[in-house]
């Protein structure tokens, strides 16, 4: 991607949307800087209640401070909470503790945007008790910024959760029975045949046939094979964990995962739901591995809906619960850079 400059609060916000890949709902949304050079976003839930005490912020910050370069944030509040006269200014405690352990961190917080269904402003406004003059958001989709973007392939999503248009559309019981039955005839040879299958699929882009997706498919309800194919999914040596969990120094190898990713999303238009689970979560821990953790819970939803005691998704979906973030998503030398 070409280097790209901001020079305006609509270039930056639409930035933010671009760099996450989808806009965001009822999020606050963080943009390091390392001087004048733009470095990884941050996007969390907005606090349920104004209430919060220093705990939330004291997380966002913490979270901000993993990247070592940044010395400075732009903040925006992307929220359905009105905000003009007449109505109390949103999350104010929140925000002056985030900006109070952000400074502490020596971080300088430049800018805070308030972002809503129609409108944007300054968040601190001429008046402490409200926000600036309202801005309509079209001047976002026509700024400079996004219309580069755009131009070069970008693209933002309305959110991020995961469109399944494809699930169980050609569905095909006997192929894949009779696959598990191959497999359990001869497990060795047919989980072999199906790992060098979604090998070669991904590593040379080619289209899968039907038996071929009914092959992996089957494969992928075996949980040894569905995990070394995750192990193995960013193409990188290093140990199953490190992989697994995204903890590796070296960056994992993106257009791969974006491949696997695709060819997970096949797998589903032939997939009954009692097969679902392995590629659903395989989905979901993708999405968790590039920092979309709303994306991921919504894939553990839906593949515990089909297999409630499926293991791995029991275990990501606590995960995402207790606010684990993938090491590669926290890094902006690791993190995934949304290039479609």
């Amino acid at each position: 991607m070409k280097l790209i400059r901001i020079s305006s609060p609509a270039d930056t916000i639409s930035y933010m949307g671009h760099s996450l890949g989808y806009w965001p709902q009822e999020s606050l949304v963080c943009l390091a800087l390392d001087g004048r050079t733009l470095g990884p976003t941050l996007r969390v839930n907005l606090p349920s209640t104004d209430d919060v005490g220093q705990s939330y912020a004291e997380r966002v910050a913490h979270a901000i401070g993993f990247d070592h370069d940044a010395t400075a944030v732009l903040i925006a509040l992307f929220t359905h909470q009105p905000w003009d006269q007449g109505h109390q200014k949103p999350f104010a405690a929140m925000v002056q503790g985030l900006k109070r352990h952000l400074t502490a961190a020596g971080l300088l917080v430049h800018d805070v945007w308030i972002v809503g269904p129609e409108s944007f402003a300054t968040y601190d406004g001429t008046n402490p008790a409200s926000c600036g003059k309202e801005t309509p958001l079209a001047a976002i989709e026509s700024c400079l910024l996004n219309a580069e973007l755009v131009y070069q392939g970008s693209a933002v999503a309305p959110n991020d959760a995961p469109t399944i248009p494809e699930l169980f559309t050609a569905v095909d019981h006997e192929a894949i029975e009779a696959a598990l039955q191959n497999m359990a005839t001869n497990p060795s040879k047919c989980l072999d045949a199906a790992y060098r299958l979604w090998m070669e699929l991904i590593d040379h882009g080619a289209d899968p046939t039907h038996d071929q997706l009914a092959e992996v498919l089957a494969g992928l309800q075996h949980v040894g094979l569905r995990d070394q194919i995750l192990a193995d999914m960013p193409g990188i040596n290093e140990p199953m964990a490190a992989t697994l969990f995204g903890t590796t120094d070296e960056a994992p190898q993106w257009d791969r995962i974006d491949s696997s990713e695709k060819l997970l999303r096949q797998l589903l238009s032939i997939a009954s739901p009692a097969h679902a689970a392995a590629p659903l979560t395989m989905l979901g821990h993708i999405c968790w591995w590039k920092g979309r953790g709303t994306a991921a819970a919504n894939y553990m939803h839906v593949a515990l809906t089909f297999a409630p005691d499926y293991h791995l998704a029991r275990l990501l979906d606590q995960m995402l619960g207790a606010g684990v973030v993938s090491g590669w998503a926290q890094h902006k030398n690791t993190a995934y850079r949304n290039q479609h």
